[in-house]
């Protein structure tokens, strides 16, 4: 049960990751990262789906809100925003 939980863990915090630099490469405003924006919402959605298999709810819908944690860090570090 443990091991599911730290598979459900990462899962969910891959989602947050992908889901959250999604943003910030759309707001670069560049071609190419629309095309990468969208398979990353892709892929972390399908890991948030996935993470609910291996870990309970109440670990994984928490950690959604690690997508504005790192759209913020990844904002100030890209997009040179304060």
């Amino acid at each position: 049960m443990e091991s599911d939980n730290g598979k459900g863990l990462i899962l969910a915090v891959a989602s947050s990751v992908f889901v959250g630099s999604r943003f910030i490469l759309k707001k670069k405003g560049l071609k190419r990262a629309g095309a990468i924006g969208t398979r990353a919402v892709i892929v972390g959605e399908a890991a948030n789906f996935v993470a609910y298999i291996y870990a309970p709810t109440v670990l994984v819908t928490p950690l959604g809100a690690l997508t504005i944690i790192i759209s913020a860090v990844l904002a100030h570090f890209l997009l040179k925003e304060n």
